[in-house]
C-alpha cells in the first residue's frame, strides 16, 4: 500500500512540473524557410525550406528535428579548383542540391506560460549535397570541366529567437542562426588534372516558420 501511495505522489509531482499543454499536446509540426550566407566559398546565400518539429520535454526545455531541402549556386567551380575562366564570358557557376537532417535542443529564456516566448538551443546535423559538373571557356583558349566532389557535411549550430502562439494550436516563430560546417569539397578539372578544395566554413541566417500543436 505504502509503495502504491509512493507512486501515485510521484506521479502527481511530474505532473505539477509539466504544464498541461504539453502534457495534453507535447508534439508540434510546421514549415520554415529560411536564408543563410557565407563567405563565397562554396557559396555567397543558400535558401531552402523545409519540414519542423519539436517535443516538449517540460515547462522550458524542448527538442527540435529538421528536415530541409536547399538549392544554392557554388561559386565559380573554376576558380576553386585553380583554373582561370575566360574574362570576357560570364562567371559559371554550378547549381548544387543538399538535403540537411537536423536534431537541438532548445530553452525557453521566458515565461513560457505567456504568448510571446525567447529560446535558444544548439544543436547538430548532416548535410548530403550533390554538385553537377560546370564547363566553359578557359582564359588560355581552351575548355575545363569541373568535377565537384563534396562529402557529407557535420553542422554544429546554435539558434535563437521568438515564438508567439495564436490561439491554443497554432504557432509562429522566426529564429536566428549560425552553422560551423566540417565540410571537404574537392575541385578537379578533368581536362588539364588541376585540382583545389575547401574545407570548413561558417554560415549563419534566419528561418521563418508556422506550426500546429498536435
Amino acid at each position: 500500500m505504502r509503495s502504491i501511495r509512493f507512486s501515485l505522489m510521484l506521479m502527481a509531482s511530474a505532473a505539477v512540473t509539466i504544464p498541461a499543454h504539453a502534457q495534453e499536446r507535447p508534439w508540434d509540426f510546421g514549415i520554415r524557410a529560411g536564408i543563410s550566407a557565407a563567405d563565397g566559398e562554396p557559396a555567397n546565400d543558400i535558401p531552402g525550406a523545409g519540414l519542423i518539429a519539436h517535443f516538449a520535454l517540460g515547462e522550458r526545455w524542448r527538442v527540435g528535428a529538421a528536415l530541409d531541402r536547399a538549392e544554392y549556386d557554388v561559386e565559380e567551380p573554376a576558380k576553386l579548383a585553380g583554373v582561370m575562366q575566360q574574362p570576357m564570358s560570364d562567371p559559371i557557376d554550378a547549381l548544387a542540391e543538399s538535403t540537411t537532417f537536423s536534431a537541438w535542443a532548445e530553452r525557453m529564456l521566458t515565461n513560457p506560460t505567456r504568448a510571446t516566448t525567447l529560446f535558444a538551443g544548439v544543436g547538430l546535423g548532416a548535410a548530403f549535397i550533390d554538385v553537377p559538373d560546370a564547363a566553359g571557356p578557359r582564359a588560355d583558349g581552351g575548355l575545363f570541366d569541373i568535377r565537384t566532389d563534396a562529402s557529407t557535411e557535420i553542422l554544429v549550430s546554435l539558434l535563437g529567437g521568438v515564438r508567439r502562439q495564436f490561439g491554443d494550436r497554432w504557432y509562429g516563430e522566426a529564429a536566428v542562426h549560425a552553422e560551423q560546417h566540417f565540410a571537404d569539397w574537392v575541385f578537379t578539372d578533368r581536362v588539364s588534372g588541376a585540382r583545389g578544395s575547401i574545407d570548413d566554413y561558417l554560415t549563419w541566417g534566419v528561418y521563418i516558420a508556422v506550426g500546429w500543436r498536435w
